[in-house]
């Protein structure tokens, strides 16, 4: 039959050229194509007929170059091809919000976060700036800003002294000196435009996040009073204020505290004094941890005096925090307690920069090669699965030994569980389970068992109960003859016969896992713990000098009472691997140790305390008004300037309702905003206790770690937040702005500082044309640019911005912004990223608690967050996800597809990433709650062991149960005495049969 095509073209080019496949033609070249005529090519197959001419062939495109015909030809696309459609193919990268994740905000925001929007703030300020006037005028005739130093400094010290007094009303005044000093004195400083100040006279846009990307100032800070507010810092802090002012923050806690103190020697004139002394106090000190926080290095001297305080300033406030727990009352400023606890584990820890630092330095031996964080690891547990698994179906195989020696049978580096049923049950065997012999009734022979759930057996389904089928090779497998085909294959590719051969993938796949193994300090720690806990359950511990003669019971114990009592010095509970460190790291781990040493009876505490204010936030949510009613389920807000002991005023109807997400501050009431605004700030301090917590915690100790997470988890972390998630819109509470700009701590020193009265003077000076009203136009100037330039500030007012949502796979949804988002609240987005971040350290590698998020049916709620374009968030988010999808259904799996794909693009893979498939899932249900039992077990008896004072341990009776040899001695002794008397009294009643 002849060919269809011609052996030579239409133009009678030679037959010899290379023509393109047909099945090329659609994609031979990526890129501009030729201009061809519609007609050149046919849409369809041709028809033919028989006994007519052959058509000619069309006419074809030219052969693509040499260079990219790569690949099979018979392929619609060639490898290279499709991976330059995939290189080159324009993706749209949605723009996310101008927000930068940091510890804190900028430090002009976090002034301005620490004074409410209430009158009674600004008398506060009014009267401290009224005698510092007075006595300033009374010690020097000169202005502050025109007098020396060396006379600042005197006058400080004078102040301070005065701190020392025991009349109230004297420490108050010096209290309100030095608040002013350490403000900048702003009456003269604030409104002092620099040079090159930007628009609301912003100094130099230092490492700010949130900021937008213009550099623009969020605050109303100008740069010459920030300059005198370190100044002033630096004066009281050289003067050796630090200490005292502490000091006296500290005696009027426990003035509130002390209920013999209110009520014998507090009158109600010393009320407004004993509240305006703490006001101050806590303000003073704040100023002085936040500037130190910020600018360590310009304000070395309050740095190093508040690392100095004694007791430490993190281990009182966690004291202070704790009891509000029993503050009923509601007397104490819980927001400022927070936001001070808060910026103390800041200072005296630091933030992430710190943390990584000591991540670093703290790196087991065989993990300091591991600098690229991009290497795929597998921990050691994960290796000893692989292993099991491997040598079950390869008996020959011997692969690389473990870091840990851990039980065949155990899955975990917990203890092994007392009850934890065997992996090799008969049930779950190979071979059926044998029957008694002296069976009365023989049963009918057990069927074998057979995967799938419906009893059923696939076809071309292996039972994984079975090894390799057959045996292992050895050097009498050449002559065997059992090689079959595999001989002439063998002969074919050159390749000799090796007996006792593994297939190299097993042999590559151990290889791989034993090179990419790493051992972490959480994972050595915990081990280490483990082992110390099952020689002391099983009474294998041992001392130095066990070669003894006599053993006194009464002596040993007390040596041993003894060394409890200097357990501090005892190596044994001393990590060894931080022996080399360098001394600063070393003592950030040693603060770490005594905080949690110091505040361990108030753990507990401190998280209700903590989990008490997002509960308010809740039940704000919860209790919104309907129909223009009122509730009175607000977070508890800033009370610290009312009476003490006069009733809360009531709330005005209108004031007590809340608004709509994304609502503009100016259109609600000030007593409403102010009630927002303190339960985001709340919030955001809450959120950043937490989290600091957790990691310094965890990298001091792993298992102080998890007793945080136990403690979190058993005051309901997990449905609070996702209860919180779920009541409110996570795209508008970005967008919400509770903040007002005019009503802030720094518009109110411009507004009322000796510069805004000149100006003032200046304005009235001026001539009277200036002040006139402008000319009445005719007709109005609605030109393009004018409305262009007005559009974007009314889109936000109404919320008709574009909002640059996203799907799961973060493509964009709808309108793309051209530029990043700078309208948004850094805080709610700061709070939000660390609920998640908490939420996913308390879940990680943990069974039993994503059970409790699947239970909870937290999918649904933090769908919520992928639909914003943040990176942090979304990342959470989708660690959250990937805990829990091994324990949700194929239903789920399906209809969540696009998540699942989510979690393989951004998430950080692991070796062993198995956690689609889910190998053993109905195991680890199973073992879920065991394993969480035996974690909480380990935890206890290690703070029992380490801290009995904090935990209300007798150390005698913890003494008496490790000694169980002695005690097995006893009994037997006992029992042998008592048998030798039976003996000698009667011999056996019992008569014997049989022997």
């Amino acid at each position: 039959m002849a060919s269809f095509w011609s052996g030579s073209s239409l133009d009678g080019s030679s037959p010899g050229a290379d023509v393109t496949d047909v099945a090329d033609t659609g994609v031979a070249d990526v890129g501009p194509r030729t201009s061809q005529p519609p007609t050149s090519v046919p849409m369809g197959r041709p028809q033919y007929q028989r006994n007519q001419p052959q058509p000619p062939p069309p006419h074809q495109p030219p052969p693509p170059p040499a260079g990219q015909q790569v690949g099979n030809s018979n392929d619609s696309l060639s490898l290279m091809q499709l991976r330059r459609i995939v290189t080159e193919f324009p993706r749209i990268d949605p723009i996310s919000y101008a927000f930068t994740y940091a510890d804190a905000a900028s430090f002009e925001e976090e002034v301005d976060e620490w004074f409410s929007y209430n009158d009674a703030e600004f008398r506060r300020l009014h009267r401290a700036k009224d005698t510092f006037e007075r006595r300033w005028k009374k010690f020097s005739g000169k202005g502050w800003l025109d007098e020396d130093g060396d006379v600042q400094q005197k006058f400080v010290q004078r102040e301070i002294v005065g701190l020392h007094a025991t009349d109230l009303r004297r420490r108050c005044k010096s209290l309100q000196t030095l608040l002013h000093v350490v403000l900048g004195v702003w009456d003269e400083t604030a409104g002092i435009e620099a040079p090159d100040a930007g628009e609301n006279g912003a100094h130099e846009p230092d490492n700010r996040p949130g900021g937008d990307t213009k550099g623009q100032n969020r605050t109303r800070a100008t740069c010459s009073q920030v300059m005198h507010i370190k100044a002033g810092i630096n004066l009281v802090a050289q003067a050796g204020g630090v200490a005292v002012l502490y000091e006296v923050m500290q005696n009027a806690f426990k003035n509130l505290w002390d209920e013999e103190f209110r009520e014998t020697k507090l009158t109600e004139e010393d009320i407004p004094f004993i509240q305006d002394e703490l006001d101050n106090a806590t303000t003073i000190m704040y100023l002085f941890i936040e500037s130190a926080r910020s600018d360590p290095t310009a304000l070395e001297p309050a740095r190093n005096a508040l690392l100095e305080l004694k007791p430490p300033l993190v281990s009182s406030m966690v004291t202070v925090t704790a009891k509000l727990r029993w503050d009923e009352a509601n007397e104490l400023p819980q927001t400022r307690i927070f936001l001070l606890f808060w910026k103390s584990i800041l200072l005296v820890f630091g933030g992430m920069d710190e943390l990584d630092k000591v991540k670093k330095a703290t790196r087991e031996p065989n993990d300091l090669n591991n600098d690229d964080e991009k290497i795929i690891t597998a921990s050691p547990l994960d290796y000893h699965i692989f292993r099991q698994e491997i040598t079950s179906k390869y008996p020959a195989y011997t692969p690389p030994p473990p870091l840990l020696p851990l039980e065949p049978d155990n899955n975990s580096i917990l203890p092994p569980l007392p009850n934890r049923p065997s992996r090799a049950n008969a049930s779950n065997g190979i071979i059926p389970p044998s029957l008694h012999i002296a069976t009365p009734a023989p049963s009918p022979p057990p069927s074998p068992p057979v995967g799938g759930k419906a009893g059923k057996k696939q076809n071309y389904q292996t039972n994984q109960n079975f090894p390799f089928m057959y045996p292992p090779l050895d050097s009498t497998s050449n002559g065997a003859g059992g090689k079959g085909q595999a001989g002439l294959q063998d002969l074919l590719v050159g390749r000799k016969w090796e007996g006792s051969d593994i297939p190299k993938p097993i042999l590559e796949a151990g290889e791989l896992f034993a090179g990419r193994m790493r051992m972490t300090r959480a994972i050595r720690q915990l081990w280490e713990e483990r082992e110390r806990f099952l020689k002391f359950e099983r009474g294998w511990e041992t001392k130095e000098n066990d070669d003894v003669h006599e053993i006194q019971l009464d002596s040993l114990l007390e040596h041993k009472l003894n060394l409890e009592e200097s357990k501090d010095q005892n190596p044994e509970f001393e990590d060894r691997a931080d022996d080399n460190l360098d001394p600063e790291t070393k003592q950030k781990l040693e603060n770490v140790e005594d905080l949690y040493q110091q505040s361990l009876p108030h753990l507990q505490s401190l998280v209700i305390v903590l989990l008490k204010a997002v509960l308010a936030n809740v039940t704000a949510l919860l209790t919104q008004p309907i129909n223009g009613q009122s509730y009175t389920g607000l977070a508890p807000s800033f009370k610290s300037e009312v009476n003490l002991r006069a009733q809360n005023r009531p709330q005005d109807t209108a004031s007590a309702t809340s608004p709509p997400n994304g609502a503009d501050p100016l259109e609600i009431s000030l007593e409403e905003t102010e009630s927002l605004r303190s339960r985001e700030i709340t919030s955001k301090a809450v959120s950043g206790i937490l989290l600091m917590l957790l990691k310094w915690f965890k990298i001091s100790h792993i298992l102080k770690f998890e007793y945080l997470t136990q403690l979190l988890l058993d005051s309901n972390y997990l449905p609070l937040i996702l209860k919180l998630f779920a009541h409110q819109d996570i795209d508008r509470l970005i967008d919400t702005k509770t903040d007002r700009d005019d009503m802030s701590f720094f518009a109110f020193c411009n507004l009322n500082s000796k510069q805004a009265a000149l100006k003032l003077e200046q304005a009235d000076d001026s001539e009277e044309d200036d002040a006139a009203p402008p000319p009445i136009k005719l007709r109005r100037d609605d030109t393009v640019n004018q409305i262009e330039e007005q559009l974007p500030a009314l889109s936000f007012q109404e919320n008709q911005h574009p909002s640059g949502e996203v799907d799961e796979l973060g493509y964009p949804t709808g309108e793309i912004p051209s530029e990043p988002i700078t309208e948004f609240s850094w805080r709610n987005f700061f709070s939000s990223i660390n609920f998640l971040r908490i939420m996913q350290k308390i879940c990680k590698h943990k069974a039993h608690r994503n059970l409790l998020l699947v239970q909870y049916k937290s999918s649904n709620i933090l769908k919520k967050a992928l639909k914003l374009p943040q990176p942090e968030l979304r990342l959470y988010t989708l660690k959250l996800f990937k805990n829990q999808v091994p324990y949700c259904g194929r239903k789920w799996r399906q209809g969540n597809m696009r998540v699942i794909t989510s979690v393989y693009l951004f998430c950080q893979p692991e070796l062993r990433d198995d956690w689609l498939a889910g190998s053993d899932v109905d195991a680890e249900v199973e073992e879920a709650l065991p394993l969480e039992q035996a974690l909480r077990s380990l935890t206890h008896w290690h703070n029992i062991r380490r801290y009995p004072d904090q935990m209300g341990a007798d150390v005698k009776i913890l003494e008496e149960e490790s000694d169980f040899f002695i005690r097995e001695l006893e009994k037997m002794e006992f029992v042998t005495e008592v048998g030798d008397e039976s003996v000698m009294d009667g011999g056996w009643d019992v008569p014997i049969n049989g022997w």
